[in-house]
């Protein structure tokens, strides 16, 4: 069982250099054949999909529903997908595999429908081919419940239907399947959905649903036309760890060899990771979320999956403290980060370069209350004199943790800039005409009897060789 998804690549010809030309013939054929499957099905979910959801699905409310015909949306476009798939079902096993794929999806009559296509890197065992597959999604206007068809290149047949609805943002669809010639009943979750991320999971139950296992997770992250992730951070983490003597440069290899790209797939975007030139054992990074509900299952997924779990007695031997995190979103929708260029590839020569300095202002109240407007008006003006190319300012987040095993420093109130400079003697050359600025030194001391707790704090941040933020 499983749910399709699609290519990554928008033209035929791209999909026929990665699968081959005899594959393409095989795979067009079978999306004839589902098509011509899907077009017969078009007038029978509604009864298809009422039996199954009559013995499976939880009762609708007999209140107001949202119509939902546009719930699926979000999952038009350009995706690439981590696969986290349980190596053996209703078992006790713990131990998962990975693989990657990519999908395409597009809407279908009127937007009352989608279909998409699913091309992943895993092979069924004792097949040559990869795996390939698609779903058929059909909405009814009557029940407005959507049902699921699901079918592969192992058979080539639509699967019985799963259906369901979206509540709050959760999407919940329920059938009956078998697994090992046992009826089973399966359980779609579709949930984390922003513009450019979604986390799909399979369940099974044996116990007419008093239980459930989780098999399958599939996280969604939209990718452009170069395949690049898209990404959208309204929230980010500034956390700084204290190491262990002597740790830091294990800690970057490890975490620029096992923690970018697994974080990514889930949810996040890692922004940057940077060592401390003013403290050897320091090491700074910064990621971002599409927002607060979204990191929570980023998180989740990131630090009770497989990748975290084969290696943080590793990270975690390295580190003394890495409680210090602080909880952002960007001051206004124009001062954030821009989207830097791409990430080196693992194992590229070290070309990092450039320095960035993080300023961060501790506030007795929120920045919002005035200091934003003191900065804006007296102090960002003489950083940029200084000859700071400002890339930054961001605020306190005052949300809730959404995610309490990983503590933040809640109750604080900061504003935190970034600026970015060519390397160290640029930022000596900023830091002597600060010193001798006095309309800074007089906006500071302003603002250290009208807020500001102490003077601001500058960490001075070089890139590491994967930093995607450097210059």
């Amino acid at each position: 069982m499983g749910i399709g998804n699609a290519t990554g690549r928008t033209a035929g010809n791209l999909r026929q250099n990665r699968l081959g030309t005899g594959t393409v013939d095989r795979y067009r054929r079978l999306l004839l054949q589902l098509a011509a499957s899907a077009q017969a099905l078009v007038m029978l979910p509604l009864r298809a999909g009422t039996r199954s959801a009559t013995a499976t699905a939880p009762a609708m409310s007999t209140g107001h529903v949202a119509d939902g015909r546009h719930d699926f949306d979000f999952l038009h476009g350009q995706w690439q997908i981590r696969n986290e798939r349980l190596k053996q079902r209703l078992a006790g096993s713990t131990e998962w595999e990975i693989f990657g794929a990519s999908q395409w999806c597009q809407p279908l009559l009127g937007g009352l429908g989608n279909v998409d296509d699913f091309v992943s890197d895993w092979h069924r065992p004792g097949v040559g081919e990869r795996f390939i597959g698609m779903t058929l999604r059909l909405f009814s206007p009557e029940s407005r419940q959507w049902s699921l068809y699901w079918a592969g290149n192992h058979d080539g047949r639509l699967e019985s239907p799963m259906v369901g609805h979206f509540d709050n943002g959760t999407g919940t669809f329920h059938g009956h399947g078998e697994h090992e010639g046992q009826p089973v009943q399966v359980r779609f979750r579709w949930s984390q959905v922003s513009a450019n991320t979604a986390h799909w999971q399979q369940a099974f139950s044996q116990d007419q649903g008093e239980t459930w296992e989780t098999n399958w997770h599939m996280w969604f992250r939209r990718s452009d036309e170069e395949g690049r992730l898209l990404h959208d951070d309204g929230v980010i983490e500034l956390r700084q760890y204290t190491l262990r003597p002597g740790r830091r440069d294990d800690l970057v290899e490890l975490f620029e060899r096992e923690f970018i790209e697994p974080q990514e797939a889930v949810g996040m975007h890692v922004i940057g990771q940077f060592r401390d030139l003013d403290d050897d054992n320091r090491f700074v990074w910064m990621r971002g979320f599409a927002d607060m509900p979204v990191r929570a299952e980023a998180l989740n997924g990131f630090y009770g999956g497989p990748t975290w779990a084969r290696h943080r007695d590793e990270a975690n031997a390295t580190m003394i403290d890495s409680d210090d995190v602080l909880l952002l979103r960007p001051l206004r929708t124009d001062s954030a980060l821009a989207r830097s260029g791409a990430r080196p590839a693992q194992g590229a020569a070290d070309a990092a370069k450039g320095l960035v300095e993080a300023g961060i202002c501790y506030l007795d109240e929120a920045a919002d209350s005035g200091f934003a407007q003191r900065f804006e008006q007296q102090l960002a003006p003489r950083l940029l004199a200084a000859g700071a190319e400002l890339i930054g300012v961001y605020v306190t987040e005052s949300a809730p943790n959404t995610f309490p095993r990983l503590p933040v420093r809640e109750g604080e109130q900061v504003l935190v800039w970034f600026a970015r400079f060519a390397d160290v003697d640029a930022h000596h050359r900023y830091e002597s005409a600060l010193l001798a600025d006095g309309l800074w030194n007089t906006a500071v001391a302003q603002a250290l009897l009208d807020g500001l707790r102490q003077p601001p704090q500058r960490l001075r941040l070089a890139p590491t060789p994967r930093s995607e933020l450097r210059i």
